[in-house]
């Protein structure tokens, strides 16, 4: 018996649509804080709780931003325990693709 938390019981389609809505969540706070999220050290500087970052004085958006990017790389990480690193990859980037069409490279240029 496999004592999983039950990562591998969803399938492909509902890991994508569940880390679509995270990352949608995200992006929407980064416009908020006028962060831009793809440019060098900026996630670092967000999860280190650097809120000078922010280019707006949004401190409850800035707070939602840094916990929805823990929650958004633990899913990362359950999805790759559930379904192995390529499969993982692969709902990843189309989710990102599926967001950089809606947000093109205001929150700079992410590139896999």
């Amino acid at each position: 018996m496999n004592d999983k938390p039950g990562g591998e019981r969803q399938t492909h389609e509902k890991w994508e649509g569940n880390l679509e809505r995270v990352d949608l969540e995200i992006v929407r706070l980064a416009i908020i804080c006028q962060v831009r999220l793809f440019d060098d050290g900026v996630l670092a500087r967000i999860l280190d709780n650097d809120n000078r970052v922010c280019h707006q004085d949004a401190a409850h958006a800035f707070e939602s931003l840094r916990g929805l990017l823990f929650l958004h790389f633990q899913m990362q990480k359950e999805l790759a325990e559930a379904f192995g690193e390529t499969d993982s990859e692969q709902i990843h980037q189309r989710v990102w693709e599926y967001l950089r069409h809606r947000i093109g490279d205001q929150l700079g240029r992410h590139s896999f």
